[in-house]
C-alpha cells in the first residue's frame, strides 16, 4: 500500500496533467474562436460574449475540480 506522500505525490501529478490538458484544450478553442472572429462583422459583441462563456466555464471547471 502507497504512503500518504506517495499518494499526495500522484495527486499532484494528476492534478498537474489535467490542468496541462484542460488548459491546452481551452487555448485551442481560444485560438478557434480568434479566427472566427477575424472573419466575421459586428465581431466586438460576439468576442465579449466568448470572453464572457470562456470565462464562466473556466471558473465552472475550476470549481468542479476542486469539488466546490
Amino acid at each position: 500500500m502507497a504512503t500518504k506522500e506517495e499518494r499526495l505525490a500522484e495527486l499532484k501529478q494528476a492534478a498537474k496533467e489535467w490542468h496541462d490538458k484542460r488548459r491546452q484544450t481551452l487555448e485551442d478553442q481560444v485560438t478557434l474562436s480568434k479566427r472566427i472572429l477575424q472573419g466575421r462583422t459586428g465581431s466586438e459583441r460576439l468576442a465579449n460574449d466568448m470572453v464572457n462563456t470562456s470565462t464562466d466555464l473556466v471558473l465552472e471547471e475550476i470549481g468542479e475540480f476542486l469539488g466546490q
